[in-house]
């Protein structure tokens, strides 16, 4: 059996969660923090979040379905994985038992 590679989950996690989290870091340092508006920032009694704290909420609020759907994603190329290698595992043991010259010797 071969060594797995790795690559299917970094790459599946760096989707779900690096490229996300570099954005809301990236988007927090570039936009404004200030409301063009003049109107005044926070949350409640009329003010809002200027957009850099915005682009911060947002990140807050996807990151648990984020997380989950990371999560699901390695579960499901682990599936994927062992239906893959059990097949194969079947497929080779059915064609050396089938084979005479394989029983043989």
């Amino acid at each position: 059996m071969e060594p797995r590679s790795v690559r299917p989950y970094i790459v599946a996690l760096g989707l779900l969660w690096f490229v996300p989290a570099v954005l809301v870091l990236v988007l927090h340092l570039v936009l404004p923090s200030y409301n063009a508006s003049g109107q005044c920032a926070g949350l409640g009694f009329g003010c809002t979040p200027t957009p850099a704290d915005a682009v911060l909420f947002l990140g807050y609020l996807a990151a648990l379905p984020l997380f989950l759907l990371g999560m699901v994603a390695c579960l499901v190329i682990a599936v994927v994985r062992a239906r893959r290698d059990r097949r194969a595992a079947a497929r080779d043991a059915s064609a050396t038992s089938s084979d005479p010259e394989a029983s043989e010797g």
